[in-house]
């Protein structure tokens, strides 16, 4: 009888030329080229579509100043024509009350004026001195004809203002047509340049007033404000002017070299043009953005075609030398610690032992002679026998590699072996032999009986179970984790648990916490983490270490509960207690905490604080006619509109209904009263705006009081008393105004 004898199979391949073997690579580098050709051209389709939504954007930026700038000089024109008609009728007047009144809170005019014939100024709805402006080109331009238009002149630093400003000026005449002077508007350049804040524009934008002598009326931008300054004759706008009264053009800017989008159009009527700019880096920055993106996505897959082909040319090079391999794969078949089987099958379809490794003989117990060549039934019982020879038929059948658990009868006992049976062919369909590879799984299985009780313990607890080895790679979690946190469990495991990491906590908080393990093997706290969606959350959280037998640390067992709700109560009960529902503002209590905070820096500083309490003027009268929803919507604006014109250190309180308090820190001594005498007027002014609320404008006004640390009082409640006393009396003398405390208010007072 033949004893045990090595496996040698035959492995017989055609040639393979090199041409062929080449063939993947080259075809992977053609894929590779076309794939980037359709890039490019995506990309120039994106960067196309990108540059025409930001000249879409211009356009309507650049119509909106335009019809903003065209309103704010017709209008000024406009009161420019009425003080012309006024003084031509009355030609003796010097008063033009109307117009000082009407033009009292006007934001748009510097000065408003009448220049004499001899050039002298002669009237102006500010005090002035006396000065002559014969030389002022707003001046000269009308000496000699009356061209029956306004002239807008470059901005010119006021005589009699002292302020910069736009002049628009009509001519003066006497009845019989003869020049009797000039009527000046003076436009503040600033009010034009505000609609730059108002619309709250990106940064590099830039909008632009340009007259057709090359100078700029105003030029804004997010970093500056610039009047008068002149372009130069090569400059891209003028170019662009010269080939229509509208279009658009790329080109970088004359004052700062940044390279901008522009958009222009010249204003109707008046010899100004308007133009708007972005700059191009902000405009293209989302398609630079998606074209990195596909360049990355575009890398990777040139990377993987050229990988492939790199590959399929290596492995049709190594086919050549797989006789030599298999060879070698002999000295692995008979070293491996699993059982390997080759059986060759009979012509009735019988089965017998052919190959066998060292560890095959081992499980059967068996010698080499016991098996060489023999059946199934004389090597296995007759039950066992029957279920392996049910295996290989339906291997032969389905040609197909089939598996099977088999726990069987062996001289060593009843082992559980998973069965791998793997079809041979002979050169042809036909299948000749079946290779057996098994692999004992008795210990496993003995082994997972142990934890099954625990896995199922855990896996219906309802707090989240994270375990992680010693390495600190997550091992198992449980259904109360992937409900909590938003992941599933192939989703974490054997990532470690920073992937949960909300970055609230520092490197300090992790470092206490693996001190507390090593030292103590447990640490409990509250941690904030991050969910699946990126959403935080807190919990409360147990680490527990494992060790095994010999003291070495093999896993760490966390446990969650989800304390958010809990936590988000508590902040909720926190900010009610101190801000005003309605208006989002610090309410009576925090006020008063924060004026006792600032009385005491101010008194250790040296330094003098205001107070001021002040009262909606008009607010009863909307709240009944309008209703209280529509009340507490004017309330919160009102809020906004004081916030606004304040400094951020400044604090702001609403008392209950439309009473509001203002707190103003770190005033010096010297200028404390101008400077809050100063926000007054500004919180009074921005109330005093209409609000539209549901198509219908509302206006409301404001008194203040005010009272002043420490020539007023040195304590809260004595500056609250004064500050509303003080706005009792500015209701009393007219409302809309304010009033600073003074003894004669409450002559009366201890």
């Amino acid at each position: 009888m033949k004893t045990d004898a090595p496996i040698r199979p035959q492995v017989s391949l055609r040639p393979i030329r090199r041409g062929v073997e080449a063939l993947p690579l080259l075809l992977a580098l053609l894929l590779s080229a076309l794939l980037w050709a359709a890039v490019d051209i995506i990309l120039a389709h994106e960067k196309e579509r990108e540059l025409e939504h930001g000249y879409r954007q211009l356009d309507y930026l650049r119509r909106t100043f335009q019809e903003h700038s065209h309103n704010t000089l017709t209008t000024a024109d406009q009161i420019l024509r009425l003080l012309k008609a006024e003084f031509e009728e009355r030609p003796g007047t010097r008063e033009f009350s109307e117009f000082r009144r009407a033009l009292e809170h006007s934001s748009i005019f510097v000065q408003l004026g009448v220049i004499g014939a001899d050039g002298e100024l002669q009237w102006s709805n500010v005090p002035f001195k006396q000065v002559n402006l014969k030389d002022r080109e707003h001046f000269q331009v009308h000496v000699d004809r009356d061209s029956g238009q306004v002239f807008i002149s470059k901005p010119v630093l006021g005589r009699a203002s002292g302020k910069w400003s736009i002049q628009l000026s009509r001519r003066l005449n006497h009845q019989d047509g003869s020049f009797a002077g000039v009527a000046v508007a003076s436009v503040d350049p600033q009010y034009l340049a505000r609609f730059y804040q108002e619309v709250g524009l990106q940064a590099g934008t830039v909008l632009g007033l340009i007259g057709h002598d090359r100078v700029l009326r105003v030029r804004v931008t997010d970093k500056e404000t610039a009047i008068g300054q002149t372009l130069s004759d090569g400059a891209p706008l003028l170019r662009a002017l010269h080939q229509g009264s509208d279009g658009r053009f790329r080109a970088p800017s004359s004052f700062d070299g940044t390279m901008r989008l522009y958009s222009y159009g010249q204003m109707p009527g008046l010899a100004l043009s308007v133009v708007a700019g972005f700059d191009e880096a902000q405009v293209l920055a989302p398609y630079q953005e998606r074209a990195r993106s596909y360049r990355r996505i575009t890398a990777a897959s040139t990377a993987a075609l050229l990988l492939t082909g790199l590959l399929l040319w290596w492995l049709l090079a190594r086919l050549r030398q797989a006789r030599q391999e298999v060879e070698a794969a002999h000295a692995v078949f008979s070293a491996s610690p699993d059982p390997m089987v080759m059986l060759q099958r009979d012509p009735g379809g019988h089965f017998h032992y052919r190959y066998f490794n060292p560890a095959a003989l081992t499980l059967a117990g068996r010698r080499a002679e016991e098996m060489q060549h023999h059946p199934l039934d004389q090597v296995l019982t007759p039950e066992d026998a029957l279920r392996r020879q049910l295996m290989l038929d339906e291997t032969v059948r389905s040609g197909e590699v089939q598996e099977a658990e088999q726990t069987m009868s062996y001289p060593g006992g009843e082992r559980t072996v998973r069965w791998t049976a793997v079809p041979v062919h002979d050169g042809s369909e036909h299948i000749s032999h079946v290779a057996l590879v098994g692999h004992d799984l008795t210990l496993l299985r003995e082994e997972q009986r142990q934890l099954w009780l625990s896995d199922a313990i855990v896996a219906q607890t309802h707090e989240a179970v994270m375990v992680t080895d010693a390495s600190e790679r997550i091992f198992r979690v449980n259904p109360a984790f992937c409900l909590m946190t938003g992941y599933a469990p192939e989703e974490v495991e054997d990532h470690s648990p920073g992937l949960l990491a909300s970055g609230v906590h520092d490197a300090e908080f992790y470092h206490h916490m693996h001190q507390a393990l090593q030292s103590r093997g447990f640490w409990q706290g509250e941690v904030w983490q991050r969910h699946k969606d990126g959403h935080l959350f807190a919990c409360l959280l147990d680490i527990s270490t494992l060790r095994d037998g010999e003291g070495r640390l093999t896993h760490y067992v966390h446990v969650f509960s989800d304390i958010t709700e809990q936590k988000h109560l508590a902040e909720q009960m926190e900010h009610l207690a101190h801000f005003d529902g309605l208006t989002q503002l610090p309410n009576r209590n925090l006020f008063q905490d924060r004026v006792c905070q600032a009385l005491a820096r101010a008194e250790r500083n040296g330094t003098g604080l205001a107070l001021m309490f002040m009262d909606l003027d008009g607010f009863k009268a909307v709240n009944d006619s309008a209703g209280h929803n529509t009340g507490d919507r004017l309330l919160v604006e009102v809020a906004r509109r004081i916030t606004s014109v304040l400094r951020k250190v400044d604090s702001v309180s609403r008392q209950g209904g439309d009473e509001f308090t203002v707190l103003l820190e770190n005033l010096n001594n010297g200028q404390g009263i101008a400077e809050t005498e100063e926000a007054a007027r500004r919180i009074i002014a921005a109330i005093n705006e209409p609000v539209l609320l549901d198509g219908r404008s509302f206006r409301v006004g404001a008194s203040i009081g005010i009272a002043f640390y420490p020539a007023d009082g040195d304590n809260v409640e004595l500056l609250m008393a004064r500050a509303d006393a003080a706005m009792y009396q500015a209701k009393a003398r007219g409302k809309n105004r304010h009033l600073c405390w003074t003894p004669e208010l409450a002559p009366g007072e201890a």
